[in-house]
């Protein structure tokens, strides 16, 4: 993502575009931190998705349905990136995508 992200705006074109990753990688919030802050402007984790589904067929996740589940992770990804992002004294996701302040 760095790479491509470096790439665009040695081209001159970064600002034109919007990277986003589809990866079965990325299930924390560390994980996600680092990819906006080297420059992703949206992720798709699949594979944390179909965990869920996994954990909601095996009733280890009783009460909840894959919607509800899938919600509820982006909701604590979301505040753990908001949360790494205030320690550092950045308010915006736009500050942070791309600064690699890490």
């Amino acid at each position: 993502m760095s790479g491509l992200h470096h790439h665009l705006i040695r081209q001159g074109t970064r600002t034109r575009v919007e990277l986003v990753l589809e990866s079965g990688e990325p299930r924390e919030v560390h994980h996600f931190a680092l990819l906006i802050g080297s420059g992703c402007s949206a992720i798709n984790p699949y594979l944390a998705y179909d965990s869920l589904d996994d954990l909601i067929h095996e009733g280890l996740l009783p009460g909840l349905d894959h919607k509800t589940a899938v919600k509820k992770y982006i909701k604590a990804v979301v505040k753990g990136v908001v949360k790494t992002m205030a320690k550092m004294g950045i308010s915006t996701v736009q500050s942070y995508r791309g600064a690699q302040i890490f």
